[in-house]
């Protein structure tokens, strides 16, 4: 099936035709391990996992990159905090963050560098970019020459002219221009650091991946993807230094996902709005988080909302119910429907336009009642396709957990935590239905009324933009 993916690179939707046919070259920018991940990093881990498992499921032969960043001034900030070493407060990072993907039921990827054991490739590079007159080096510091290198801005479609100078570093007067960015910087006291032509220093944070893209997928890569902010700079620079270093063409299609936002704030830790991966999963299981990821386009933001939340939560709980009464299906009748029969097809033409998992799962969720309301008098043919069809849900969109009692368990326990605390689902949907009730005859007094008593249980009411009132348990 043809496969499209916005491109932008070219801000357009093309076909998507892989260097050699059958086989794709895929590197997505993994995380900085420097602390526990949150579900803003989980939204683009998930989407890269989506990625890997659609372009599997159609067909292709994929070698897919997933970097761990841990060599970077964050880490070390943080490893002096805890007067740790840099390295192995990475370290345990690198073990943390695979606990999470672990959680989120990701495939594992064909290789997970690092940039500790990248350096040779990363020197080399460096050297590579100096010799084609792209580089430069000022007392042991080494910069890439922005100017030198014309396409610069061909991804994010900026003007050197009117860039805006000091991002992520400041501005340093022994740049030959502004927009100049780091390529090795040298060792400080303290800092770890490596051996090289310049002097003893580490990477700036741009080259590393380009050197661990090339060292495990050539010059050249099919698709690489990351984050919406990180299109700008650190895409851009990687397109540079890699054309710089390489003299070909670095990557042919480029996808970012969109941020997660709460409400209209975008998921930041300065904001204070942030959860981490980990939390989550104690709380709710890794399923649901992973299918409220997948429930919205990635190139859309992400609104997390408590009725988003609560509606994962009901969704996940219908689809593991489903897949393990599913097994016990057996042919009784000769019901069929095109439903069931091209409930693959139409998911794999959602999935063939860009990637689309909530085109997908709408198709899926109306097989699924469809099914269930015909389990009893289903043909041998709608039982051998709806196993197909419950497979090609696991395995292309991860949607299914291998273990679907394990999910049913982590939410009945999500549900006992909520029982002990003593509210009563019953009483506060009977309350809202008053309020609703109090509210349509304009008694605004008994409507507040309703909702302080419901706030004395701990209980957080919110009233959603198509009329409804979604309610959460507040810690």
């Amino acid at each position: 099936m043809e496969l499209k993916i916005h491109n932008n690179l070219t801000r357009k939707k093309e076909v998507f035709k892989p260097i050699e046919n059958g086989k794709v070259k895929f590197y997505s920018c993994g995380p900085t391990t420097y602390d526990f991940l949150h579900i803003g990093n989980a939204r683009a881990l998930v989407v890269g996992d989506l990625f890997h498992r659609v372009l599997k499921s159609f067909g292709y032969d994929v070698t897919f990159v997933r970097n761990y960043t841990d060599v970077d001034d964050k880490i070390i900030d943080r490893a002096k905090e805890l007067n740790r070493d840099p390295i192995e407060h990475a370290a345990l990072f690198v073990k943390e963050c695979e606990t999470d993907m672990n959680s989120l039921g990701m495939m594992p990827a064909t290789h997970t560098p690092k940039v500790s054991e990248t350096m040779p490739e990363i020197i080399k590079m460096i050297e590579d970019i100096i010799k084609n007159g792209k580089g430069y080096v000022v007392d042991g510091e080494v910069f890439f020459n922005v100017p030198a290198f014309p396409a610069y801005g061909k991804l994010s479609k900026k003007d050197l002219d009117s860039l805006q100078h000091g991002i992520r570093v400041e501005v340093d007067n022994r740049k030959k221009h502004p927009s100049d960015f780091v390529l090795w910087k040298p060792a400080k006291a303290g800092e770890p650091a490596w051996e090289s032509p310049w002097g003893k220093g580490r990477p700036g944070w741009h080259i590393e991946c380009s050197a661990m893209a090339k060292k495990f997928l050539g010059n050249t890569l099919d698709l690489h993807h990351g984050g919406v902010d990180l299109m700008f700079p650190h895409h851009e620079n990687e397109i540079a230094q890699s054309e710089a270093a390489n003299n070909c063409p670095f990557c042919h299609n480029w996808a970012h996902n969109e941020f997660l936002n709460f409400g209209s704030e975008k998921m930041s830790k300065s904001l204070g709005n942030v959860i981490k991966i980990r939390d989550f999963v104690q709380k709710y299981g890794g399923q649901v988080l992973r299918h409220i990821l997948l429930s919205v386009h990635y190139r859309a933001r992400l609104e997390w909302t408590d009725e988003v939340l609560n509606r994962a939560l009901d969704e996940v709980k219908k689809i593991h119910e489903f897949a393990i009464e599913a097994k016990e299906y057996s042919a009784k009748g000769t019901f069929s429907s095109k439903e069931i029969s091209d409930c693959i097809e139409k998911m794999k033409e959602e999935l063939s336009n860009d990637f689309n998992s909530a085109g997908a799962m709408g198709h899926f969720f109306t097989f699924l009642k469809i099914s269930r309301a015909h389990k009893e008098e289903l043909s041998l043919e709608s039982v051998t396709q709806l196993q197909s069809t419950l497979k090609f849900v696991q395995d292309a969109l991860g949607l299914i957990s291998v273990d679907p009692q394990k999910v049913l368990d982590e939410l009945k326990r999500y549900d006992q935590d909520t029982s002990s605390t003593g509210v009563d689902a019953a009483w506060i949907e009977r309350l809202i239905e008053e309020r609703k009730a109090a509210k349509a005859a304009k008694n605004w007094a008994r409507a507040d009324e309703i909702r302080k008593e419901i706030a004395s249980k701990n209980i957080l009411l919110k009233d959603n933009p198509d009329g409804t009132t979604s309610w959460s348990v507040q810690n």
